[in-house]
């Protein structure tokens, strides 16, 4: 049987607008195995970016948790949630995040070289990858410099160059059109499949979530289907 890669139990989540408190999640569980897709849908509102800042560590849980390689996250200091999240995720979003003053390289690059990688083995495999995404002549360009389909390729080149367990994803082919949301999507699969890394990708399109190992849906902030 596969690994858990990462779950949830009992998780809940609520914000507070003055006095009054706003529920998000209601008691999702949720486990992602080794090498598996998870696409999670769902209306705008119901709660499924936020379930992927809890299941990364970016947020806390009002109730429940969060185990990253059977490590709940709630009982490590910030510190070591910043670790856990570097040494075993990675993540993916609908805006690129690639910071505009680095090349597409350093970009890739600087995951390893804030796990204290040496530069120039970090930027040998960051230019690796980026041959893997197809970008092996695009090293030495800012994000300025690159189209939409190129910033979110590179993207995903960061997300995986440190072999993570787990790549979170939330909307990655949000921004894009539909051949290549395609062509991102085909190759963020092939990538995922390569490292068998387990991956939970949110998103609108039910199109490229059919194509997911399995496919559950978030509703008021309940997770309906096989969790």
């Amino acid at each position: 049987m596969s690994k858990t890669v990462i779950a949830c139990r009992n998780l809940h989540k609520s914000y507070f607008q003055g006095k009054h408190e706003v529920p998000v999640l209601h008691g999702v569980n949720l486990a992602l195995y080794e090498g598996e897709l998870i696409a999670i849908i769902g209306a705008s509102g119901s709660g499924k970016s936020t379930l992927l800042h809890l299941l990364g560590g970016l947020d806390k849980p009002t109730q429940g948790e969060v185990l990253l390689q059977d490590q709940d996250l709630a009982k490590v200091s910030e510190q070591q949630r910043g670790r856990l999240r570097n040494q075993f995720l990675g993540f993916v979003y609908q805006f690129h995040h690639l910071l505009p003053e680095f090349t597409a390289q350093e970009n890739v690059a600087m995951p390893l070289m804030i796990r204290r990688v040496d530069k120039r083995a970090a930027m040998e495999q960051a230019a690796q990858m980026l041959g893997n995404v197809g970008l092996e002549h695009r090293l030495t360009h800012t994000p300025s410099e690159l189209s939409g389909g190129e910033r979110q390729r590179a993207a995903v080149a960061r997300a995986l160059v440190t072999l993570p367990a787990c790549v979170l994803a939330d909307e990655p082919t949000g921004n894009l059109d539909r051949h290549t949301a395609e062509s991102v999507f085909d190759l963020m699969l092939r990538l995922n499949r390569k490292v068998n890394a387990g991956m939970i990708m949110v998103t609108h399109d039910t199109h490229l979530a059919s194509r997911a190992d399995r496919v559950l849906r978030l509703v008021d902030g309940v997770l309906t289907g096989q969790a």
